[in-house]
């Protein structure tokens, strides 16, 4: 854990304008149309995320993740977009707790795929609610496929940089 409150608010700052720049990158890639999935993403400001989780302190990446939630709907969505992302973004950071808890017997990539994979989950439920119907799970199965695949491209990117980390 990092001690000073200056340096953990100043790390923090950090990891929410990369996650931010993350979510920008995101936005503007048409990964959906490239693999012929709406709404399909990487993920890629969960590195930033998981790296707060782990790095940082756990209510920190809360933090951290609510704002981005916040700032990206702000710049880039609606209050569709912010449903989705908020009831993603808490079962994500449930995921984390329990890689936390399971820390040892579960390396990175588990927990990425496990936190993708929540991720979908909950926004699914959210366009349950959004939409008062279940049929968005129909679409579940194939969501669950791609948080494997970017689960474990999150992971890649994660694993050398929390070494780094932990070298410091």
């Amino acid at each position: 854990m990092i001690s000073s409150r200056v340096k953990r608010l100043t790390l923090d700052a950090m990891l929410l304008g990369v996650a931010l720049m993350l979510s920008y990158l995101e936005a503007v890639l048409p990964l959906s149309l490239a693999i012929a999935l709406p709404g399909a993403k990487l993920g890629l400001c969960n590195v930033a995320i998981m790296l707060c989780f782990y790095a940082v302190s756990p209510v920190d990446a809360l933090g951290v993740s609510l704002t981005r939630i916040v700032l990206t709907t702000l710049l880039f969505g609606n209050v569709s977009s912010f449903t989705f992302s908020l009831f993603g973004g808490l079962l994500a950071y449930g995921g984390m707790w329990l890689g936390k808890l399971l820390w040892g017997r579960v390396s990175y990539y588990g927990i990425s795929v496990l936190c993708a994979s929540l991720h979908n989950i909950g926004q699914c439920i959210a366009g349950a609610i959004l939409l008062c119907g279940i049929s968005v799970f129909s679409y579940l199965p194939l969501l669950l496929l791609f948080s494997v695949i970017f689960g474990l491209i999150t992971a890649a990117v994660i694993t050398p940089i929390m070494r780094l980390f932990k070298n410091a």
